[in-house]
């Protein structure tokens, strides 16, 4: 019963919430959201799908701000500090700080702005917004996976920088007409970063992961053992995420099939 009650409780408590990182993110993001839908209301290019737009031009800065730290952490971790299975899921990691509170406020804005815009609200959209908003506040909450935080929440959305202009185009088909040349060229970035890094990278780092976390478990580690529950809860969410990868990968496949024979109809339903 304790073991049950104990991630529940983690549950309901709100610091992860009060974090600096996580309320700087979540203020500027709706903020500047809602200032962007108030000047597109008032006329121009993104007067058809304010909200939308708005929210693709956010998405932008947090984006950029972890990929650019996720890159440089992930290859630069101290070893020394984390040269081995514990340390590696329970060290703390200089320069880890900002990882988890900036993807819980990314996420805080992005799940309910998607559930908002009836457009946006798609399952497999708002499914990954929601176990990426409890990875963050769980591991906001306990400190736990520092070491792969940088790459999980960093690294990881190298690709994501690319894809909101990609939605941002495709959201807005008479823009992307205008700007052809541009939009073509960021969906080959996309496709560049998302395959080799969430189709074929991800997989390997998590299975690094795993053998850690099993590991451990089987020479019955304290810290694991009394975890259990929400370790069990994070490779759960790591199983969903790399599924929904590979998932999104056949589809980006095969819109790379169609862009290499010319063809750019349905672009603005493909999802």
């Amino acid at each position: 019963g304790q073991l049950v009650a104990m991630p529940i409780a983690a549950m309901l408590d709100t610091a992860p919430l009060l974090n600096p990182w996580c309320t700087f993110w979540a203020t500027s993001l709706f903020g500047g959201w809602l200032v962007l839908v108030i000047l597109f209301s008032l006329g121009g290019p993104c007067k058809l799908k304010p909200a939308q737009a708005a929210h693709h031009i956010v998405m932008f800065f947090p984006f950029a701000f972890l990929a650019a730290n996720g890159v440089r952490h992930w290859f630069t971790s101290s070893y020394t500090v984390a040269n081995d299975s514990h340390s590696r899921l329970f060290a703390v990691m200089p320069g880890s700080e900002p990882f988890s509170p900036t993807m819980l406020g990314m996420q805080i804005f992005d799940f309910s702005i998607t559930s908002l815009v009836p457009s946006m609200r798609r399952a497999d959209a708002m499914s990954h917004h929601f176990v990426a908003l409890i990875l963050s506040y769980q591991l906001t909450l306990t400190g736990f996976l520092q070491y792969w935080q940088p790459f999980y929440f960093g690294m990881l959305e190298m690709s994501s920088v690319p894809l909101v202009f990609v939605d941002f185009f495709r959201a807005l088909p008479n823009l992307a007409k205008r700007f052809d040349s541009l939009n073509e060229l960021v969906r080959i970035l996309f496709a560049a970063t998302f395959i080799p890094i969430r189709c074929l990278y991800m997989p390997y780092v998590s299975f690094i992961w795993w053998r850690d976390f099993v590991g451990l478990y089987r020479a019955g580690d304290q810290k694991v053992v009394e975890n259990i529950l929400l370790f069990a809860c994070f490779g759960g969410i790591n199983i969903f995420l790399c599924g929904i990868q590979q998932f999104w990968g056949f589809k980006i496949v095969h819109a790379i099939q169609k862009m290499a024979k010319g063809d750019k109809k349905g672009r603005e339903k493909e999802y």
